[in-house]
């Protein structure tokens, strides 16, 4: 436990680094205004000792010093004064440096989510690793800064009390710190308790704020009502967070005895002090003057210990939770730019090429594509199509570099997708996914956010929106493309499947990359939207080496050639015609589409 402890407490000067990054000024006037603080009640004792043996030679040789004792209580009443405005100034200071540090901590924190791969984000460990940075990071290193601060500022007044208090007699100063340290251990100790506690719920408390989720978002609220699950999913919800709770209060409890045990200890090694100095007095071994100071001393320093021993005890908890958001700052992204990258082509010449790839996502036992052969060429089309499952998107994964394949690689112009900028990679490939994202934004926004160079460009905005067959209905709402889009923020408009998914192809179209990639693009549009749609795909995609993936055959023709994916591999290549003819997987499930339609 001896190690954990410091290794702990080590976190310390990464925080103050934090801290220094987010508020330097600050940082150093907090810190001067604890140092100055800290000094003050070992001056105020001195002068209330210089004060009592003023009067007391005075009475003694019957000739008062009017000017020394005048001198002596005119420099109390300005440290009283001194002290009163340092402790109005110092919240004020404690605010600002929390405010701004908050800021800075959730910034770093959003930064870092930004920067952590595709691949984190499909993990269950990350998700835990998350909620706890989360949790951990909007309070903990406050905490644990205001606790440092206080620490920092007692230590110094500790340490001046020590320095009179060791004219007297080390042996109490011993004393002293000896009866301080079992509030110490049961300190540290309840708090690993506290802290292992919250690691193991973490995953309950995950699984409750999912269900407390279910009963409160709006995409949830008509199978609840429905299905009326209301009252079994609120039932799932209490049972965790009441068992949460229980273990909580049952620690709690069992600290509370703990500390009210060994909180005597302290106690009996003051007033073995505090009988020690009155005996000293008795005897005439030190003046009045000095019994004043020292039993303020000593009832100063047993007071400084206990509240040291406690904000010891709470840095100490406070860095535990300190460090899950430090680790999670610490992660490291997979997919990343090389040092030296090579410029993205500005005109594709031999186009796209996997070769020999395949990909096996983390944790899975089986790969879900094998072996990958095939070249995109610059200006084409291409349709990927095969039943759920078969790899269509995560073959579209690997083109963004949202993950990496196993083993293979895949090259643009004969370059392999690692030797560009991540960034810039990205940038010249436009993707509308079929999971794609509602913003719950302005319409111009919802489009924009395809270049956000361009956000302002309304023109450009416009004319994304009308290649995907959306600006006619997007005039007829009430603000225009100025208009907040669900029901999160006031006066915000509800719109349907088919129209969500117009945006998204509005979002992709906005961009001009010179790759385009569309992924079940009409999976929400009634058939004749998407016949539409269809007619001017060829004028959409002119110039564009597009891929796109669909179970609609009635689209799948357009393109100018059809990948067929069948476990993980490519089955048949071919147009649609050459793969008619060729009367394998492909014809079989267009003459099963076709029979629907005819029914």
């Amino acid at each position: 436990m001896k190690r954990r402890f410091w290794v702990t407490l080590s976190t310390t000067p990464k925080l103050l680094r934090l801290v220094w990054q987010a508020a330097p000024r600050w940082l150093l006037v907090s810190v001067s205004a604890t140092v100055v603080a800290a000094l003050l009640p070992v001056a105020w004792l001195y002068i209330n000792k210089l004060i009592i043996d003023a009067l007391a030679t005075s009475l003694s040789s019957q000739s008062i010093a009017w000017q020394s004792l005048a001198l002596l209580v005119s420099l109390r009443f300005a440290l009283a004064i001194f002290k009163a405005g340092l402790e109005n100034l110092r919240p004020y200071i404690a605010l600002v440096i929390s405010d701004r540090f908050s800021l800075y901590a959730n910034q770093q924190l959003l930064r870092q989510a930004i920067r952590l791969d595709l691949e984190h984000y499909e993990s269950s460990q990350f998700h835990e690793s998350l909620s706890r940075a989360m949790q951990s990071g909007s309070s903990y290193p406050v905490r644990a800064f205001n606790n440092f601060t206080m620490i920092l500022g007692q230590l110094i007044n500790l340490l001046g009390v020590l320095g009179l208090l060791l004219q007297f007699n080390p042996v109490m100063v011993g004393l002293l710190f000896l009866t301080s340290l079992p509030p110490l251990k049961i300190g540290v100790a309840y708090s690993n308790k506290g802290f292992s506690l919250m690691r193991k719920q973490t995953l309950n408390n995950r699984v409750a704020s999912y269900f407390q989720g279910l009963l409160t978002q709006q995409q949830m609220a008509k199978e609840v009502r429905l299905y009326g699950l209301g009252s079994y999913l609120m039932e799932q919800w209490y049972r965790i967070s009441r068992e949460h709770h229980r273990k909580m209060s049952r620690l709690m409890l069992q600290r509370t005895s703990a500390r009210f045990a060994v909180g005597l200890v302290p106690s009996l090694g003051f007033y073995g002090a505090y009988i020690w100095v009155i005996i000293q007095t008795v005897r005439s071994q030190i003046t009045l003057g000095d019994f004043t100071m020292y039993a303020g001393a000593f009832s100063q320093s047993q007071s400084l210990l206990a509240n040291l021993v406690e904000n010891v005890s709470t840095a100490y908890e406070a860095n535990l939770y300190v460090t899950q958001y430090l680790d999670f700052l610490e992660l490291k992204p997979t997919i990343t730019s090389p040092i030296q990258a090579v410029p993205f082509p500005p005109v594709l010449k031999t186009g796209i090429c996997f070769q020999q790839v395949s990909f096996t996502y983390p944790q899975a036992e089986r790969p879900t594509l094998r072996d990958i052969n095939l070249t995109i060429y610059p200006g084409e089309s291409v349709a990927l199509v095969g039943v759920n499952g078969v790899g269509k998107t995560t073959l579209v994964k690997l083109l963004t570099r949202l993950y990496g394949p196993s083993t293979g690689r895949i090259t643009i112009d004969g370059y392999a997708l690692e030797a560009f900028d991540l960034d810039e990679l990205r940038q010249q490939i436009a993707v509308l996914f079929q999971d794609f994202a509602h913003y719950k934004l302005s319409v111009a926004e919802n489009i924009g956010l395809g270049d956000v160079a361009a956000m302002a460009d309304r023109e450009r905005i416009i004319q994304a929106a009308r290649a995907a067959g959306a600006d006619d209905w997007i005039q007829t709402l009430p603000n225009g493309y100025d208009t907040k889009l669900g029901n999160l923020f006031p006066k915000g408009q509800q719109l349907s499947g088919g129209q969500w998914q117009k945006l998204g192809l509005a979002r992709a179209f906005m961009s001009r990359a010179p790759i385009l990639i569309l992924d079940e693009p009409t999976a929400a549009m009634d058939a004749i939207a998407e016949m539409e749609l269809f007619e001017r795909f060829k004028n959409l995609t002119q110039g564009r080496t597009t891929l796109f993936t669909s179970h609609r055959f009635s689209s799948v023709r357009l393109a100018d050639r059809v990948i067929v994916l069948d476990q993980g591999r490519v089955l048949e290549l071919g147009n649609h015609d050459e793969l008619m003819q060729q009367d394998g997987l492909y014809a079989h499930m267009f003459r099963l589409q076709a029979e629907g339609y005819q029914l």
